[in-house]
């Protein structure tokens, strides 16, 4: 693995936000996302992934650009979900790591990046958000995937699915289409990859409905037996096994 540098020093960040039908949000983030570079001293590249939305966020995106001269937009032109937002980011973004942020404002970059970065240290590929106080109805859930991926890939976070500041190399070689966004960090960390968290803020939305339904559970259950058949395949095939032994710090 390369030694690159620390974000924090090299800057070399991209603030990725996937939006979908995020109109009345989008203008107070952006300008969330101005304080935090000036809180910072230096700004960031800023990607906004328009994901097919069909409320006003082309329009409102359009102003945003003329006003911010850190933030890109580029425009699916039909839902394509998030793991298709991640491969079009991984795509467009050159900066050695990605900070996947949130679109509805349930957290606050103000506090959350300058957070991530910091804990990014030397020899941290990878580092999680850990929502606090979580209110939106999606706990138990939510805890019962992580604990299975916790004892099943030797995840050693909370919070897989969050905001995440990740290298951007780690994920080259990586089947995003299988894998999807929900299990990235938990193959990173049974990779090898060294994935930590830091405790971060849950608010409720700023405006909008949330995109979760509970057709994402049959979804997301039948990604993880496909994913765990793919894992314990290479990992039964690999030359090399000692590299998939989960070297997890917390």
């Amino acid at each position: 693995m390369p030694n690159l540098e620390i974000p924090i020093i090299s800057h070399s960040v991209t603030v990725v936000i996937p939006a979908l039908n995020e109109a009345s949000n989008l203008p107070r983030l952006l300008a969330f996302l101005k304080e935090t570079f000036e809180s910072l001293g230096y700004e960031l590249p800023v990607l906004v992934i328009n994901d097919g939305s069909t409320d006003e966020s082309p329009e409102i995106l359009l102003n945003l650009q003329q006003k911010y001269p850190f933030l890109t937009v580029i425009h699916h032109s039909s839902r394509q979900g998030v793991t298709q937002v991640w491969k079009t980011a991984l795509t467009e973004v050159q900066t050695d790591w990605i900070f996947w942020g949130q679109g509805d404002l349930e957290s606050d970059p103000r506090v959350d990046l300058p957070a991530l970065l910091n804990a990014a240290i030397t020899g941290v590929d990878a580092v999680a958000g850990w929502r606090q106080n979580r209110g939106d109805g999606k706990v138990r859930t939510s805890q019962l995937a992580n604990k299975v991926c916790r004892w099943v890939f030797g995840m050693g976070i909370h919070d897989m699915n969050w905001i995440k500041l990740i290298r951007r190399d780690t994920l080259a070689d990586l089947p995003l289409e299988l894998i999807t966004h929900r299990y990235l960090l938990a193959i990173m960390s049974a990779m090898g990859y060294r994935v930590i968290e830091v405790p971060t803020q849950w608010f409720p939305r700023f405006s909008g409905v949330s995109k979760f339904g509970y057709g994402r559970l049959v979804t997301s259950s039948i990604d993880f037996v496909r994913v765990l058949l793919w894992f314990y395949s290479i990992k039964r095939w690999t030359k090399n096994p000692e590299h998939l032994s989960g070297n997890v710090s917390e």
